[in-house]
C-alpha cells in the first residue's frame, strides 16, 4: 500500500468545532484581543507563552492552530474561552488538524467558516477565514470578528479571490467589527488590494511599532483593522519566540448603547 503523503481536506460544508466554555454573556466596555499564528504549537515554549498570554484576554485570535494535538487539553478544559475551531487539513500520519481558532470569554452568536476558493501548491490546502458574532451589551448589533489567515503561494488574482470573500462577509454586517490575523501581504501589490477592501468597508488598520521577522521583504505579515470601536493600545511582543511570528496585543473600548 502507497503511504499517505498528502494532507485530508475538510468539506466546503464541514462546520466550525467548539472547544470549552465561555465565562461571560456578553462583551462591555473594554475588549482585550491577542491575535497569534502560533506555528502549529510546536515549540516546548508554546504552552508556558500561551498561559501567560491569555490571562489577561478577552478574545484571541490563531493562526496556525490545531486540534487532535498535544495541546488540546489547553482548549477542551477551558471555562474561561469558547473557541471556536475552522478545519482546513489533517495530517496525514500524525492526525493533526490545522485551521484557525477564535477563542472568546463570551458566546458567539453566529459562526461561519470561509474557505479559499483556491488551494495553496503542491499540498492542495485552502486557507480559512472564520466569521464569529457576539453579543454587546445593552445592543441589538453585534460585534463581528474575522479571524483569517490569507492564502500564500500563488499569484496575485488567486490572492483578491480569497479578499472578495473578505469584502462580501465585511458589507453584510452594519455593526462593530474586528479583522486581524496573517494575511500574508508581503508584496505591495497584496497589501494595497488588501487595505483596498478594508477601506471600502470603513476598516482602519491598528498600527504599532514593532520589529519585522521578515526583514528581507520589508513587509508585516500580520495586521489588526477595526470599526466601530476606540483603539486604546496596540503592541507586537517581539520578546516571545515560541513561533515565527510575535504575538499581538491590542485593547478596544466598544460602547454599550449606540
Amino acid at each position: 500500500m502507497r503511504k499517505k503523503i498528502f494532507p485530508t481536506l475538510f468539506s466546503h460544508t464541514e462546520p466550525a468545532q467548539t472547544l470549552g466554555a465561555h465565562q461571560q454573556m456578553e462583551f462591555s466596555g473594554t475588549v482585550r484581543l491577542l491575535v497569534w499564528n502560533i506555528l502549529k504549537a510546536k515549540r516546548k515554549q508554546w504552552q508556558a507563552d500561551f498561559e501567560e498570554l491569555v490571562a489577561d484576554r478577552d478574545l484571541v485570535l490563531f493562526q496556525e492552530a490545531v486540534v487532535n494535538a498535544p495541546s488540546d487539553p489547553l482548549f477542551n478544559e477551558n471555562n474561561r474561552f469558547e473557541w471556536i475551531m475552522a478545519r482546513s487539513h489533517q495530517h496525514p500520519t500524525t492526525g493533526i488538524v490545522t485551521g484557525v481558532k477564535t477563542g472568546s470569554v463570551a458566546p458567539s452568536l453566529q459562526t461561519t467558516v470561509h474557505r479559499s476558493t483556491h488551494s495553496e501548491p503542491i499540498v492542495n490546502t485552502q486557507k480559512m477565514l472564520l466569521e464569529t458574532h457576539y453579543p454587546l451589551k445593552g445592543r441589538t448589533d453585534t460585534l463581528m470578528v474575522l479571524n483569517m489567515h490569507a492564502i500564500n503561494f500563488v499569484g496575485v488574482k488567486k490572492y483578491q479571490s480569497q479578499l472578495m470573500q473578505l469584502d462580501a462577509v465585511l458589507n453584510a454586517h452594519h455593526g462593530p467589527v474586528i479583522l486581524a490575523g496573517d494575511f500574508n501581504t508581503w508584496s505591495p501589490q497584496r497589501m494595497a488590494n488588501f487595505e483596498q477592501v478594508n477601506s471600502a468597508a470603513g476598516l482602519q488598520e491598528a498600527t504599532m511599532n514593532r520589529r519585522s521577522k521578515f526583514s528581507q521583504l520589508n513587509q508585516h505579515l500580520d495586521h489588526v483593522y477595526f470599526r466601530g470601536l476606540d483603539l486604546h493600545a496596540i503592541d507586537s511582543l517581539s520578546h516571545y519566540r515560541s513561533s515565527d511570528h510575535y504575538p499581538i496585543t491590542a485593547t478596544f473600548h466598544i460602547e454599550d448603547t449606540v
